[in-house]
This record gives C-alpha cells, structure tokens and sequence, in this order.
C-alpha cells in the first residue's frame, strides 16, 4: 500500500515503435560505457537517431572528444532517456543497449552537441535491444472535498 491509499500503479512495457518514437522527439540522454579499469562511467550527452539502409534498423549517432572516456569504439554500450509528467505521477524510461563503431561525420547523422568544439570522434551505437517501459500512476484523487471552496 503507498501513502496514497490503495497502490494501481503500474509498470507496462513499451513497444519498438513506441521507444523509437520517444528517443525521436528527444535528443539528449545518458551514455554508459566501461572505462579501461572496469569501471561503469554514464555521462550526459547530445544524440541524434539515424536511420538504416531502409530495412528499420536505426543507430544512435554521437560526438565526443578523441580518446576521452567514451571514445570506446568496438566496445558494449548503452544510452537511457527518460521523462516524467509535471506532478511526477508517470514517466517512461527507453534503453538501448549495443556497440559502438566509428562514423564518418555527416550533416544527417550529426547530433549537435552542446559543447562542439573539439568533439570529432563520431561514433555510432548499434543497437542489439531497445526497450522500454512505463509507469501509469493511479488517477489522482482529491483528498479534501471540492465543494468546500466554492
């Protein structure tokens, strides 16, 4: 039981066109990787969705700095996003999980990145999994009676 009363939350599962939609309408997120010593490192970063050769398959496009952190080419990795509505009743969260490779820089592929300068290691991830889920909050219920204030 929450301190709302009676729990109807719940989690639902987001479906493929779903999560490419979201990751579509937004353009930054959070990159994770594995440092040299084994270490996870996630750090905030521009993104742009770039589309395949036709067959549905979509890669994320990054620009960072050469041989920083997450200059990680050939190695896993992943990029979350995720939103909430105002009274931080919902949200929704979307993963991808894959590799990254080297890109050749492009004006379709270019994510823009806050911080441009010096970000010329372009890199893509391709995605093995995107997933992605919800949180329906129960409707919120007033907890006084409305009638007392008009």
């Amino acid at each position: 039981m929450s301190a709302r009363g009676a729990s109807s939350e719940r989690l639902v599962a987001l479906d493929r066109a779903s999560c490419l939609a979201l990751l579509r309408a937004v353009d930054i997120g959070r990159l994770g990787v594995v440092d040299d010593d084994g270490n996870p490192v996630v750090l905030p970063i521009s993104y742009a969705v770039v589309d395949g050769d036709g067959d549905g398959d979509v890669g994320i496009a990054v620009r960072t700095r050469p041989g920083n952190v997450l200059d990680r080419a050939g190695r896993p990795a992943c990029l979350e996003i995720d939103g909430f509505d105002p009274g931080h009743d919902g949200g929704w969260s979307v993963l991808v999980r894959g590799l990254l490779r080297p890109l050749d820089p492009s004006d379709e592929a270019d994510p823009h990145p806050l911080l441009a300068d010096g970000r010329d290691a372009w890199l893509l991830l391709e995605p093995t999994a995107i997933t992605g889920r919800r949180l329906l909050a129960p409707e919120r219920r007033w907890a006084f009676d409305a009638a007392g204030y008009l």
